[in-house]
């Protein structure tokens, strides 16, 4: 019988990197091997990690295999059987779905050369496990492997204890962060109210609980005991991290009250640990009172960490953890424990005592000072006491069979609502990616709204007649009047004999796999509703061919705070059960982003997406969509809308600071075609600078010289700041010469009127 294989995700780990993580991961690791349970362990680092997996093998003496998830090139477009990945730089929501895709593909690597495994782990901060378990959801991979999601603390639940700059990146990971939780298959607790924190913040219904575990991990081994100084005050010592939801301007202000109440204690206050923000030192070393400064020692983290916290009052008035390593480490040394008995991690129901095994405040100044005049005048405190459980990969657990369909029951229909105005060139292209597709059971539904192109009328006669000879099964419905968009798309649904629905525009295409995996996915996962497809672009029919997307349009599914304020839920194109609207009908009233509000209201609702990782909707970029009509003050006219129509109240989770996002101004994608209209993946459009469209045209006329563009593309490949949004080089370069222009105002304007008029004149000869 082959050994279980875990693997578990991380980019901390002990003693590789400082933090609690990565010790308790290390923990974790090392009573494994020590049980010889059977287990065969991995760790899979992501790219930016500097540490080597030669180095994690050696400390773990071999018996540890690691692996590092190797970069993936900005803009390489390759093929599997999944289709075509986006490269990292297509990411918009957030930077962690980038990391979570590297991560996924690489276990799809090891999957090929034979390496599966039983179990993976991921952190639940960054939401890394996303793009993993919707590739399982949907069937395409990691069939066999139960993903589980181990709670630690995400940024959403330390962002009100952490001084953040609002923005779209924040509010992302927070989307990501919850949608991994949701769907994980096992979420791992170390301490039973950190599960109901996490589903009351993120507002999960209490079902969620059923697939938590809680199990305590080996926080820390006991050491021999260091013989305490003989003579002198213990020190206070904070030993945790410079950050503020550790609260370290807290402790300075004890300290400091301690000492002035206290002042025959002649100990010190030592810092001994790493600092996560330099601006939040400065401020913290600020509160220190001029005459104690000398009494306050920043010494960075101590080499003999366990003789330091023998000699001393171990401090810890974090507002929040979720496990504090550092307190059973503190205590198992023999240090004298002062917690912040207001954060969960120390409440009622954890190993912590009030005047048993620690001393307790209640969060404020006062208390703290109270606090540690307790502990130095008292006599030493009983150490605490904790049971380790052995993990959820050592024991066996009954995997849930999805829902299955009867074989004597025949396969649910998908009726493709395809909305046409004056597209009827398109028309033929879009009906032959229905065809191509490899489900059977389709119903083709056409809604023309009224056209006025004479061929639009020659190729829906067409549609016509072949219907009524038999030869096509298209229904073709003709508006009398010309309704708009989301009318015509109620139309077709109250034509539909579906199960499932999927609206698709006259001019847009679907990948020939898309409709069999999304449809078997729902009837196997029937808590969810929605499948939505990544998006690719593309300019011309055989760049479709070729799969050579110019941009891309990725998602979330149902992210209901950032969807408020920016579109992450859906393309228009998506397959949803036809259950949906039995309650449910796009706007009339809007004249744009009916698609949009109908994925907002469906996430308020609390129904579920699942989303591919892979491009399985080819969206036709042209000129003269009804989205090139949205300007920024359009856009916040049609946002106000959609808000009308929500529930009130808001559900719970709903995160009310994405409001503070309206006015921001809408986002670009990286590199549109010259003369389009930059459309934000959230609809609203800006102007082109005209110095984007002039290097466009340039670039395109340098790509048919390989051999000079790629070294002028080198040339200029250092010019965007390092941790900026990337985009093309070309925009540095061009943004750069701008402003060089514009210390030349009298310069600047005659540039900008002659490139101006050079476009107009040219323009008018093609």
């Amino acid at each position: 019988m082959s050994p279980r294989r875990v693997c578990l995700v991380t980019d901390e780990l002990y003693p590789f990197t400082a933090g609690g993580i990565g010790r308790i991961l290390h923990n974790l690791i090392e009573d494994t091997l020590r049980r010889e349970s059977g287990v065969e362990m991995h760790v899979l680092l992501p790219s930016y990690v500097s540490v080597s997996a030669l180095e994690v093998e050696q400390h773990f003496q071999g018996q540890v295999k690691a692996h590092v998830a190797k970069a993936r090139p900005e803009w390489e477009v390759g093929f599997d059987e999944g289709g075509v990945y986006p490269p990292p730089a297509a990411f918009t929501d957030t930077s962690c779905h980038a990391q979570s895709m590297e991560l996924l593909l690489h276990l799809r690597r090891l999957a090929a050369e034979g390496t599966h495994f039983d179990v993976v782990e991921f952190p639940d901060y960054r939401g890394w496990a996303f793009c993993s378990l919707q590739e399982k959801l949907l069937g395409c991979g990691l069939l066999e492997t139960e993903i589980a999601v181990r709670v630690h603390s995400t940024a959403g639940i330390l962002a009100p204890f952490e001084r953040q700059a609002l923005s779209r990146e924040h509010l992302g990971t927070y989307e990501f962060e919850r949608k991994a939780l949701l769907d994980a298959d096992l979420v791992v607790t170390h301490l039973s109210a950190v599960a109901e924190v996490n589903r009351a913040y993120y507002g999960f219904p209490r079902t969620w609980l059923d697939k938590v575990v809680q199990e305590f991990p080996p926080v820390a081994a006991r050491p021999d005991m260091v013989p305490l100084r003989g003579e002198g005050d213990r020190d206070l010592l904070f030993v945790t991290k410079i950050q503020n939801v550790k609260r370290t301007d807290l402790f300075v202000r004890g300290a400091a009250t301690f000492m002035r109440g206290c002042p025959e204690y002649r100990g010190n206050a030592v810092l001994a640990c790493h600092t996560a923000n330099a601006a939040y030192l400065a401020y913290v070393q600020s509160l220190i009172p001029e005459d104690l400064r000398p009494r306050f020692i920043f010494s960075g983290p101590s080499k003999d960490r366990d003789a330091l916290m023998r000699h001393g009052i171990v401090v810890i008035p974090s507002d929040y953890e979720s496990l504090n390593l550092t307190a059973y480490e503190a205590s198992a040394a023999g240090a004298t424990l002062v917690l912040n008995g207001a954060c969960i991690a120390f409440g009622s129901g954890t190993p912590f005592v009030e005047g048993v095994n620690c001393y307790k405040f209640d969060g404020d100044v006062e208390g703290l000072a109270s606090a540690l005049e307790r502990a130095w005048r008292s006599p030493g405190l009983r150490p605490v006491e904790w049971t380790a459980d052995a993990p959820y990969w050592e024991k066996e657990r009954k995997k849930s069979a999805p829902a299955a369909r009867s074989k004597a029951s025949a396969l649910p229909r998908v009726s493709v609502l395809i909305t046409n105005f004056n597209l009827g060139r398109f028309l033929p292209e879009t009906l032959a990616s229905i065809a191509d597709s490899n489900y059977p059971e389709i119903e083709v539904i056409v809604v023309d709204d009224a056209s006025t192109s004479a061929f639009d009328h020659e190729v829906l006669a067409c549609i016509e007649e072949d219907a009524k000879a038999g030869v096509s099964g298209v229904k073709l419905i003709r508006n009398p009047t010309n309704r708009g968009l989301p009318a015509s798309r109620n139309v077709g649904v109250r034509a539909a004999t579906g199960d499932y629905i999927l609206p698709l525009d006259a001019d847009d295409c679907i990948s020939p796999t898309f409709i069999r995996m999304a449809v078997e996915a729902l009837e196997r996962h029937r808590e969810f509703d929605v499948v939505v497809p990544s998006t690719g672009y593309f300019d011309s029919d055989e760049a479709r061919s070729q799969r050579r997307f110019i941009d891309y349009a990725l998602f979330i599914g149902d992210c209901p705070s950032l969807g408020m304020v920016a579109n992450r839920l859906s393309c228009a194109t998506s397959l949803m059960r036809r259950s949906l609207f039995d309650t449910l009908r796009y706007n009339e009233q809007l004249t744009s982003y009916e698609d949009w509000d109908l994925y907002l209201r469906l996430a308020h609702e609390g129904h579920r997406f699942l989303v591919t990782n892979s491009l399985h909707f080819h969206y036709r970029r042209r000129k003269g969509s009804m989205i090139s009509g949205v300007n920024p003050r359009r856009h916040e006219e049609l946002l106000f809308q959609l808000h009308q129509g929500l529930r009130r109240p808001l559900p719970e989770g709903i995160q009310l600071a994405a409001f503070m996002l309206l006015g921001a101004a809408p986002e670009v994608p990286r590199s549109p075609p010259p003369e389009q209209p930059m459309t934000s993946m959230a609809g609203a459009v800006t102007e082109v600078p005209l110095r984007y469209n002039v290097v466009d045209t340039l670039n395109s006329t340098l790509k048919r010289v390989p051999a000079v563009h790629g070294l002028l593309k080198r040339a200029v490949s250092g010019l965007t700041p390092e941790g900026a949004e990337p985009r093309p080089a070309r925009y540095a370069l061009v943004d750069l010469v701008n402003r060089t222009l514009k210390s030349v105002p009298a310069v600047h304007p005659w540039v900008k009127q002659v490139v101006k008029t050079t476009r107009k004149w040219s323009g008018s000869r093609r």
